[in-house]
């Protein structure tokens, strides 16, 4: 990516890359304001002609309608090749500030994500970015055209006539105080409205991905408040904002649209009074209606300044977000034990993990148990850098996590969450991401390693089966497989399972633990499980309680010396002997 899209001082700067193509654009619709304001000095001659009594002929009156289209032929063609030109550019920038946005939500903290909230990062990706299009395709170069065209006929207007141009100068003047009024009761009313936009993008996507809770409880778009309340607030922030706007818009469009209705009273006065020629009066006024388009379309491009300010504001905050620190002179481990030294992390104010100290020989596995809440997740976390931690230490080889490269440190770890998030493509390709340059020989073997070769080829197009969104096609316990599947084949020497095992099969589970025995074999594996029957020959058991460490062990040990971990193994035993009363009866 180009440096200037690297390290952006705002939206504009992503156009930099860009800037002689931008030029190029600029002269085409400039070469399209000349020739419309030549093609209307051609009809203001033969007006004036006409005014004058003067014999029209019929070569001429062929001449200049020819040559009049010609100019307007000029004009519509370098108008298409400009606006052609300039939306190729834009929609190149909009590319790239798309590609380092993805770049950057890489490289930031997932607590800088996570508080955004998917609606608003949406809006950013999609919605604010595509906004962008009006500022690079259509303000920049058209503005710029339109603003030199209506210069060029003010200064002739006043060359022919100083009363004439002060008289358009004073209808500007007006059609411009409406327009600033209208302006800044906009500007007014855009924090709420923006504030209202956003948290009705949040809710609508909470309500997408909740339908299923929503109708299993009869939660209705209506009845369902925290939805219902966000759309009616928007709708009213919307309506307030148009309603004190209408008048002043009305007013602007008006003036701005006919600016010869307002000027030809000047100049038929003047030319009565004989202080004005017929020729003077009918190219002032052709001059005067040839404003019209230019000075409306400068004024459309106006409100969309300050909206278009507050959105790239927002897509500007989070190119502008902290990023995870890199080290200056970056180091690469040689091997993969991991050590924590008084560890502190928070989200906000109160610490979730405090003065954790832990090992992770290489070629072991440490489970982490506790309750849910004790920081397990964090933990696991913390180690692939989603989160900054505040104080101590966490070193991979004996080297410190923050002077390890992020691209090489996510080539070290494998990161199987309870989430079993599959994208929008085939099976097979979902695999590949682990490793992808696979073959194909290579996916069916990882899948067969974790289990899951057999309902893949049950699939419609076998591993070519594009599963929807989230992987909603396919069970809990066969979406867990593939993402196994896909730690399997990228093959870290630094394995984290979060509850990778628990939408298990019965009937698949001995095979899993048996293909994941092998997949840590030589590795730094930690598990955090609920089902504690999984981790019972672990070479270490992590008790967490509360964001501390307070207990570790083999689980022999933690029996008799924890009275967390008897707790918790008393629970999961209870549990796998549980069943449901029928008519008042156990089994």
């Amino acid at each position: 990516m180009k440096e200037s899209v690297q390290n952006p001082n705002g939206i504009l700067s992503f156009a930099a890359p860009y800037r002689g193509k931008f030029i190029v654009c600029v002269c085409e619709l400039l070469l399209s304001g000349a020739a419309n304001i030549a093609a209307y000095l051609v009809v203001a001659d033969i007006f004036t002609k006409i005014f004058a009594d003067t014999p029209l002929t019929s070569a001429y009156i062929l001449f200049a309608a020819g040559l009049a289209l010609i100019f307007m032929l000029i004009k519509n063609g370098f108008e298409y090749l400009g606006l052609d030109h300039s939306h190729g550019v834009a929609f190149s920038i909009l590319a790239d500030l798309r590609q380092a946005l993805a770049q950057k939500l890489l490289k930031i903290p997932m607590g800088s994500v996570r508080k955004r909230g998917h609606g608003e990062i949406k809006k950013n990706f999609v919605d604010n970015v595509e906004e962008m299009e009006v500022i690079l395709a259509h303000m920049i170069p058209e503005g710029i055209g339109n603003i030199t065209s209506l210069v060029v006929a003010i200064i002739a207007l006043f060359l022919i006539s100083f009363k004439m141009a002060l008289g358009l100068m004073g209808v500007i003047l007006i059609g411009m105080t409406a327009f600033m009024l209208m302006f800044i009761q906009g500007v007014k009313k855009m924090k709420a409205y923006y504030a209202a936009s956003k948290s009705m993008n949040n809710n609508i996507i909470d309500y997408i991905n909740g339908m299923e809770v929503i109708k299993v409880f009869n939660q209705t778009a209506t009845s369902y408040k925290k939805y219902s309340d966000s759309v009616s607030d928007f709708k009213i922030y919307t309506a307030d904002w148009a309603k004190s706007s209408w008048k002043y818009t009305a007013v602007y469009k008006v003036i701005m649209t006919s600016p010869l209705l307002f000027v030809l009273p000047v100049g038929l006065t003047l030319y009565t009074g004989g202080r004005l020629t017929i020729g003077a009066l009918v190219l002032s006024a052709i001059l005067a209606l040839s404003m019209g388009g230019p000075l409306l379309r400068l004024m459309s491009f106006a409100p969309s300044v300050a909206i278009l300010r507050e959105k790239s504001a927002h897509i500007t905050a989070i190119l502008k977000e902290e990023e995870l620190s890199q080290s200056s002179k970056p180091k690469i481990p040689e091997h993969y034990d991991i050590d924590i030294s008084d560890l502190y992390f928070a989200y906000t104010d109160k610490n979730v993990l405090e003065d954790i100290r832990l090992s992770f020989p290489q070629n072991t596995l440490t489970a982490l148990v506790g309750e849910s809440g004790a920081g397990k997740t964090t933990l696991a976390r913390l180690l692939m850098r989603f989160w900054e931690y505040q104080t101590g230490e966490i070193r991979i080889g004996g080297i410190c996590l923050k002077d390890i490269p992020f691209d090489h440190l996510m080539q070290c770890i494998s990161y199987v969450s309870q989430d079993n998030f599959l994208f929008r493509m085939s099976i097979g390709e979902n695999i590949r991401i682990g490793k992808p340059d696979a073959t194909q020989e290579e996916i069916i073997k990882a899948a067969k390693a974790a289990c899951c070769h057999d309902f893949i080829m049950e699939a419609p197009q076998g591993y070519d089966t594009v599963v929807t969104a989230s992987g909603a096609t396919l069970s809990g316990g066969e979406r867990q497989r593939v993402t196994i599947a896909r730690a399997i084949i990228k093959n870290a020497p630094i394995i984290i399972l979060d509850e990778a095992t628990s939408f298990t099969d019965p009937e698949n589970e001995d095979k899993l633990q048996e293909a994941l025995n092998k997949l840590i074999s030589g590795k730094t594996v930690i598990v955090i499980a609920h089902r504690l029957s999984t981790i019972v020959h672990a070479d270490q058991i992590v008790v967490l309680d509360n964001g501390k460490v307070h207990k570790t062990g083999k689980h022999l040990e933690l029996i008799q010396t924890s009275e967390i971990y008897r707790h918790l193994w008393n629970a999961h035993e209870n549990i796998a002997g549980w069943s449901i009363a029928v008519g008042g009866d156990t089994e």
